[in-house]
């Protein structure tokens, strides 16, 4: 229990101050609130909280948070528990902050291509509050549907249009966080740049709560695309496919998305979603975004040219909106198939530069036939982020240490590539053993940064670092 690493065990008294602050139905401590709030999508070892608390405002964040510090009680911040590294696992006990009630839109401001939100909205509803005002929050993470944005910030989350978007970070413009001393701080300003100090905003973005609870997001937007042009395009071998992601890019031209599916995900996916797909070794699903209808056409145009020049065998060119949708359909039903096809996959998140690619596609078949794991690859390969999802045969089974050995080695040989761990999903749990492998002296200034922010260590103790 916590307090053995010097963290105060919640008592009935400390329930009945926060039941006093924030009202007997946003506290709990049944064990169905305490069991769903145990853990992630991540399939790790569950750990069961002492208390559930739902607050419904930055107030009453930073009124728990000033009362959890004073007695050194942990807090885990959680939003729609999406994430798939054990973020917000609450190892040591403690309070488990749930902030899906805190999940306005406050304010659009059009002109300025600005959006205020709290941290619970979720990604999907944002953007069809935003859809009126032509405007849209682009990153698009495959959990769209669930996922919030106070989680995406904590991850720096990213997507299936990350390629000509960018990630989460690239959108936040200004936070307002609650530190665990009680104090509420603005960091950031409502404006596209600036040169005034230390960014803060950018270091809170991807602290997955370790630093300060977000209450506030001010995010910039994008205008929607007048035009786009999907399609997909079916490779009878994996390197003809990956290869032509880089013909692609090479060419000078700039998809919004190009998303690469293996043998094993298209098999899946037409197993478990409902949505057949053509029986071929891979495929791209490729979109175009643009201002005008002929500039979408030519740029897609010289796509199809490119994929048909590196060896195609299909294309498949939707020829309405359903069909598009089906085929972003089928891309979503990636994970949830994964998980109907074993209990506790285990989803890779590296990223490397794109002359790697090849290579570490090469690596994830190795190392499952090294391992004896099955394994598939797919994930969003236009800009290096692969994910090798491993499928053992079960949590806690002879297959799933062998999985977890050969996604190790995976994410060590990317990192000797000159790429990253985590490129979306994050550290938590899952990964934080590499964290001094991928910054060697710098994680030391790290720990030294969450000193400053948090002295104590009550914010999600045991996540990242």
């Amino acid at each position: 229990m916590a307090g053995g690493h010097g963290y105060s065990k919640v008592t009935e008294r400390d329930v009945a101050w926060l039941r006093s602050r924030l009202g007997s139905e946003d506290v709990s401590t049944e064990e169905y609130d305490l069991v769903t709030n145990s853990l992630d999508a991540f399939p790790g070892e569950p750990h069961l909280p002492d208390v559930v608390v739902w607050p419904e405002s930055g107030d009453e964040v930073a009124e728990v948070l000033r009362y959890a510090n004073e007695r050194k009680i942990p807090v885990y911040v959680r939003g729609a528990g999406t994430g798939l590294a054990g973020a917000c696992v609450p190892v040591y006990g403690g309070i488990v902050m749930n902030t899906m009630k805190m999940n306005r839109m406050i304010e659009v401001r059009p002109v300025d291509f600005q959006v205020d939100v709290e941290p619970g909205i979720v990604y999907d509803h944002l953007n069809a509050l935003l859809e009126p005002y032509g405007l849209f929050f682009p990153p698009d993470p495959g959990s769209s549907r669930s996922c919030t944005i106070g989680g995406m910030v904590a991850n720096n989350a990213s997507g299936l249009r990350a390629v000509k978007y960018g990630v989460t970070r690239d959108y936040v413009l200004s936070l307002k966080v609650a530190l665990p001393d009680g104090r509420s701080i603005r960091l950031g300003s409502n404006v596209f740049k600036s040169s005034v100090g230390y960014d803060l905003v950018r270091l809170i973005v991807g602290s997955e709560g370790t630093l300060g609870v977000v209450t506030e997001v001010t995010l910039r937007l994008r205008r929607l695309p007048r035009a786009r042009y999907t399609f997909a395009a079916y490779f009878d071998s994996i390197e003809a496919g990956v290869s032509a992601i880089n013909a692609v890019r090479q060419e000078g031209l700039e998809p919004a998305a190009i998303e690469f599916l293996d043998r094993v995900h298209i098999d899946l996916i037409s197993r478990w979603s409902g949505i057949v797909l053509p029986g071929h070794e891979c495929m791209l699903i490729v979109e175009f975004h643009g201002y005008s209808r002929a500039g979408v056409m030519e740029e897609s145009e010289a796509a199809i040219s490119v994929v048909k020049e590196m060896g195609a065998s299909r294309l498949e060119v939707p020829r309405n909106e359903e069909e598009v949708q089906r085929i972003w359909e089928a891309r979503k039903a990636l994970y949830p198939s994964v998980t109907r096809a074993t209990p506790a996959p285990i989803t890779g998140d590296v990223i490397v530069p794109l002359s790697k690619l090849l290579d570490v596609v090469r690596r994830s078949y190795e190392l499952g036939e090294k391992y004896g794991v099955r394994v598939g690859v797919a994930g969003h390969l236009g800009d290096g982020n692969v994910h090798t999802n491993w499928l053992p045969e079960g949590r806690d089974t002879e297959s799933w240490r062998r999985a977890m050995r050969a996604n190790r080695e995976l994410v060590e040989y990317a990192i000797g590539l000159g790429g990253a761990a985590s490129a979306e999903h994050g550290i938590g749990l899952e990964k934080k053993e590499f964290m001094e492998l991928q910054h060697g002296e710098a994680l030391e200034l790290m720990r030294r940064i969450k000193s400053v922010f948090d002295p104590n260590w009550i914010l999600n103790p045991g996540i990242m670092l």
